[in-house]
């Protein structure tokens, strides 16, 4: 059995390549590679690589990354483009961009969806929660995974609710 990951990454292969990037892993684990702070204010957009070399010279010039930064903080992102040049290469272990073009300008929304209100589960949804783990001999797991279970339950009732 394959993972969801694999079949991920052969779907949207064509898209990141259309774009200069050998896979989507810049694009997803942006925050991870220059962290949380550069990541709020920029997004990688395009990698240029060098034109009329094979892949290996290419390679070993390295890309031009273009970053899509927010109005106003293109300044202050010129002068972190050694760190992200660093941070990159450090995540890929070779020397895959070689400058960063900084483009200011509206980018996709990058906030995280907000996070359904956690419902307190009824005593029926606890008492079923209670039921099928109750084959379970450690205490503490058992309470685990009924805290789980009854939270779960109330959020997913919650939102079938809130869809109708």
């Amino acid at each position: 059995m394959k993972s969801l990951d694999h079949h991920f990454r052969h779907i949207t292969r064509p898209a990141f390549e259309h774009y200069g990037f050998a896979h989507g892993d810049l694009v997803a684990q942006w925050g991870a590679i220059v962290g949380d702070d550069i990541a709020a204010r920029c997004s990688p957009e395009r990698m240029a690589w060098p034109k009329g070399r094979d892949k290996t010279q290419r390679q070993s010039e390295g890309a031009t990354l273009t970053l899509r930064a927010d109005y106003g903080t293109g300044l202050a992102l010129s002068y972190e483009t050694a760190t992200i040049i660093d941070r990159i290469n450090s995540f890929f272990g070779y020397h895959a961009v070689a400058k960063v073009k900084i483009v200011q300008g509206a980018r996709a929304s990058r906030s995280k969806p907000a996070a359904p209100e956690a419902a307190d589960p009824t005593p029926q949804v606890i008492a079923s929660v209670q039921q099928k783990t109750g084959s379970i001999e450690d205490e503490q797991l058992k309470a685990a995974l009924t805290r789980l279970g009854g939270a779960a339950l109330a959020t997913a009732a919650a939102k079938a609710k809130q869809a109708r």
